[in-house]
């Protein structure tokens, strides 16, 4: 019996954790949902100094794919 007491009172413990966390969830959701303004990116970056990066990060790679490799004198 005295085990089932305390099953039951984990129950209601998790119950009331469950509608304190719904409660929170409600208050804390936006009234509204609107996508923000297309004016707030005034900070981004051109779209060229993406590809330039990308280039540059490209142009390294191949570079050191293509050195020699050195070989030593037991090959």
């Amino acid at each position: 019996m005295q085990h089932l007491k305390h099953i039951l009172e984990s129950t209601r413990w998790l119950l009331f954790a469950g509608a304190l966390l719904c409660a929170e969830l409600a208050v804390a959701m936006p009234t509204s949902l609107a996508p923000p303004q297309p004016a707030a990116n005034k900070n981004t970056p051109a779209v060229w100094v993406g590809i330039l990066i990308m280039l540059v990060i490209v142009g390294v790679i191949l570079t050191i794919s293509l050195m020699p490799s050195r070989r030593s004198h037991q090959d």
